[in-house]
């Protein structure tokens, strides 16, 4: 999945920089974060949310080069650009789950999508064309299995990546919730 991510040259990671400070990066070497935040960069610019809500927001200026968020979400570990931005997406990794056996954590991935059309915000049209070619990808690259992997008992509705596919034929379980 990382390397999927890593060589789309539509995307860039949001990293942190510091408390309430974030960036923008081409590519990661790992998922240090249990979240973490992916900008479809033809989505246009990323908002900066005015300190108090309601006061006019602002475009972040240069998101390479950095920026200090005036309004947090809250998620610490991740920027928040209000909840009608449409050119990024939430990832959140769950390798292993909790508990006393190893199981293979529920990771998930968010996106907006054209949520707010009826008032006049809808998801950029690059950005709905890559959504669409990131989802043929990882069920290209992945296997339809039951929530709890293969060894679940409802119908298959979630996608085991690689990863997850070589731990279940060693007979790992995994989680039903993320």
């Amino acid at each position: 999945m990382l390397s999927l991510l890593n060589d789309d040259p539509e995307v860039a990671f949001i990293i942190g920089a510091g408390p309430g400070k974030w960036k923008a990066v081409e590519t990661i070497e790992a998922f240090r974060d249990r979240r973490c935040m992916i900008w479809h960069v033809p989505s246009g610019p990323l908002p900066l949310l005015a300190a108090v809500n309601g006061d006019p927001d602002d475009n972040i200026a240069d998101p390479w080069c950095g920026w200090t968020e005036r309004r947090a979400g809250a998620i610490s570990t991740i920027p928040y650009f209000g909840p009608d931005h449409s050119g990024h997406v939430r990832l959140t990794i769950k390798n292993l789950a909790g508990g006393n056996e190893p199981r293979i954590g529920l990771s998930g991935m968010e996106w907006t999508g054209s949520h707010y059309a009826r008032i006049g915000l809808p998801a950029h049209p690059s950005t709905q064309r890559w959504w669409k070619r990131l989802r043929a990808a990882i069920i290209r690259i992945s296997k339809k299995v039951p929530r709890g992997g293969p060894f679940g008992d409802s119908k298959p509705e979630i996608y085991a990546l690689p990863d997850a596919c070589r731990a279940f034929a060693k007979g790992m379980e995994a989680d039903i919730n993320p």
